[in-house]
């Protein structure tokens, strides 16, 4: 593994994802790193023995793992580096212009589209609503009738 610094990271709670996800980019680190060092001492151990063939191979197998988990390091390194960039830039007021501008999508600006938009605002913002347990077993009730016919 690389022996990169960790990335400078603005103060955040236990619980906040960027938090967890400094704590599992440590803790790859550390199985890598301790995996690679359990692979290179069998590697010795069978050049001790005389199996320098097995030990070569094994050898590509610990910089193979090696490779792969500072991949997914730094894969999540960059997850986390946005998400903090993401936390620190405010965000838009009104998403639904931003969409409007996006170029190259040509149903930016389409009624059906606009009509699609509010429908699914208005289940969601339905979903968001307070239910009594008899508003909820109407519904259940009402779906299995549907479905029966």
């Amino acid at each position: 593994m690389t022996d990169t610094p960790p990335p400078l990271v603005p103060s955040f709670g236990p619980t906040h994802p960027v938090t967890k996800l400094g704590r599992v980019i440590q803790q790859l680190r550390s199985l890598g790193d301790l995996h690679a060092n359990e692979l290179e001492t069998m590697a010795v151990d069978l050049d001790a023995a005389g199996a320098t063939e097995v030990a070569a191979r094994l050898r590509a197998y610990r910089d193979v793992q090696r490779d792969e988990a500072s991949m997914v390091v730094e894969e999540l390194v960059d997850i986390q580096s946005d998400m903090i960039n993401a936390s620190q830039t405010p965000a838009p007021a009104d998403p639904a212009p931003a969409a409007a501008s996006v170029p190259g999508d040509p149903a930016a600006n389409s009624p059906r589209r606009a009509k699609w938009l509010a429908e699914q605002e208005a289940a969601a913002e339905r979903l968001r609503q307070p239910v009594s347990r008899r508003e909820l077993f109407n519904r259940v009730a009402l779906k299995e009738d549907d479905e029966a016919q």
